[in-house]
């Protein structure tokens, strides 16, 4: 008897998985694909502006200050990197929170952060929490795109079809949530974001489809400038006192110089990254720079950095830079 009604209950959540309103609604979708779940998909990235767009045809979400990562669902639960590295056991305290939706197959994407108890994103906490061993608890999943689900490719849905099944797919509660969206004036939007100190807004067309690729269909604009760049050596003072960063970026497929990074470092800051650096150096410059740099010290360009800046000059150089964190998941070499 007891076999019987395992077999039933076996028998029910099979018909409650292919029968769900999740699935329903995605065959409801013209533009959805039959297909078997795909390997990592190079994720969308968005455009940067300095101001968000005006108008109807655009929806705009919170911009979080922490790691994108794309999640796949198939019996178990694997996070991936930007990059496509497998971070799953960093997050196994997110994991654990999708684990009962492993029934079915799915692919999500979205931003791992440490929230603050006003509701903000930490990027520096976030960095010593992803070193937890065994994965921290304080860790929290924004979702903000479904890819597949149940047997379907979703990439050529429209956007705010993929989201209206991402809210029935996820947990009402615990550190795996869904990220809101507003429809509305986009300056008005940031402005607003910019007034409660968050990182800024990501504003995307409601008919897009999801492209591999940095689209005009999103646009990111941030309430302060930030971006992620090359480190490729560090300069010393007398006594050989560090005395801060250079980095690159890349222009036309060159690294080039992008400036001296010397505020936001901590004493601890300066130890782990010349610690993680000195392993890397090399003789030869790596970057193009119409300037020399007596006190440098050259190491391959496998570290990278965010850094927050106000501008920049005519040649291109970061107006007065700040550390903000070394990006654990971006840094590979050119």
């Amino acid at each position: 008897m007891a076999r019987k009604a395992s077999l039933a209950r076996s028998k029910r959540q099979y018909v409650e998985t292919h029968n769900s309103a999740a699935l329903r609604l995605v065959r409801s979708f013209p533009q959805a694909k039959q297909g078997i779940l795909p390997g990592f998909i190079p994720p969308s990235l968005a455009t940067l502006a300095p101001r968000p767009p005006r108008g109807e045809g655009w929806v705009h979400e919170i911009k979080y200050d922490g790691y994108r990562f794309q999640c796949h669902i198939q019996r178990s639960v694997r996070f991936f990197t930007r990059r496509g590295h497998d971070w799953t056991e960093r997050l196994t305290h997110l994991a654990n929170a999708l684990q009962p939706r492993s029934d079915r197959s799915m692919i999500l994407d979205g931003e791992v952060i440490v929230e603050t108890p006003e509701g903000k994103s930490d990027f520096h906490a976030l960095e010593k929490e992803l070193k937890v061993k065994g994965g921290s608890q304080r860790l929290t999943f924004y979702v903000f795109d479904v890819l597949y689900f149940g047997g379907y490719d979703l990439r050529t849905v429209p956007l705010l079809d993929r989201k209206r099944l991402l809210r029935e797919l996820l947990p009402k509660s615990g550190p795996v949530k869904f990220s809101e969206h507003i429809e509305g004036d986009g300056p008005t939007v940031w402005r607003r974001a910019c007034e409660l100190e968050l990182e800024g807004i990501v504003s995307k067309r409601p008919d897009a489809q999801y492209v591999s690729e940095r689209s005009p269909n999103w646009i990111k604009t941030p309430c302060r400038q930030r971006d992620s760049f090359y480190v490729v050596g560090w300069a010393e003072r007398a006594g050989k006192r560090f005395d801060g960063l250079y980095l690159g970026r890349t222009e036309r497929d060159e690294l080039v110089y992008a400036g001296k990074l010397e505020r936001g470092l901590s004493e601890d800051d300066k130890r782990e990254i010349v610690k993680r650096l000195t392993p890397l150096r090399i003789r030869k410059q790596p970057v193009t720079a119409a300037r020399k740099f007596p006190k440098a010290r050259w190491v391959k360009p496998l570290v990278m950095v965010d850094a927050e800046f106000r501008g920049k000059t005519g040649e291109g150089l970061l107006r007065h830079p700040a550390f903000k964190g070394v990006r654990e998941d971006l840094a590979s070499e050119i």
